[in-house]
């Protein structure tokens, strides 16, 4: 009996003892079960991951190509500008050498243009001067020509005077006078060299004169010679502008 005690003990404790491992093992079993759910998780998630970079990478390929292709029409754009750069510069250049060499031509024209017109200035102003010497001679002139004209004017006048006035006295005397044809002879020279008609001189004669007269015959006189002067000076300033 108490064999089979210790028999049932011993059957008991393995049983027992196997159902704790029992136990265990489903624990173990489980976790593995996680483990592998979640390793199974996540190599789904870094397979569709790695699908995304694989698209993702085809993309940039796809782009690179494109980048590459607009880089090398760039490049021969460019190239082709550089090119035409160049060619301009060269014109440039050519056109800045062309203009250098007009501007010498021009400046040498312009040169022998100044050293002509210093030449005729020169000329110009010496034909100039001769022009205004001569037309302050001739101003010269003209006045003394006007001076000596008045003073000869008035000489014939103050004989006419003397000579009427001899006539008259000759004539209130009875001494008799000068002939008829010989006082129209002399009042013809006298309205000639008067620039006045010889009736005008007659009217002249006929009239009593006296200081005052002559006083005013002496002012119209001068003023005459004031008058030729004052032209003359304007057509001198008109002949020198």
């Amino acid at each position: 009996m108490h064999m089979k005690r210790q028999l049932v003990e011993d059957v008991k404790t393995r049983m027992k003892f196997f159902l704790e491992t029992e136990r265990t093992h489903r624990g173990l079993v489980e976790e593995l079960e996680k483990k592998v759910k979640t390793l199974t998780e996540e190599a789904t998630n870094r397979k569709a991951f790695t699908d995304s970079l694989k698209r993702r990478l085809s993309v940039a390929t796809k782009e690179k190509s494109q980048y590459e292709t607009t880089c090398q029409d760039l490049k021969e754009g460019l190239d082709k500008k550089e090119q035409c750069v160049e060619a301009l510069q060269a014109r440039v250049r050519a056109s800045e050498r062309a203009q250098a060499e007009l501007e010498q031509t021009a400046s040498r024209q312009m040169e022998g243009l100044a050293q002509q017109s210093t030449v005729a200035l020169e000329a110009l102003h010496r034909r100039l001067g001769l022009a205004h010497t001569q037309l302050e001679q001739l101003q010269a002139f003209t006045k003394a020509l006007a001076s000596e004209t008045l003073h000869e004017v008035q000489n014939a006048k103050s004989q006419l005077r003397k000579n009427r006035k001899r006539a008259e006295k000759k004539k209130a005397v009875g001494a008799g006078g000068l002939s008829k044809q010989s006082m129209v002879k002399a009042q013809s020279i006298a309205a000639s060299i008067l620039n006045m008609t010889e009736m005008d001189l007659a009217e002249m004669l006929d009239t009593d004169e006296e200081e005052d007269d002559v006083a005013a015959y002496s002012r119209r006189d001068q003023e005459w010679l004031d008058q030729v002067l004052k032209i003359l000076q304007q057509e001198m300033k008109s002949r020198v502008l």
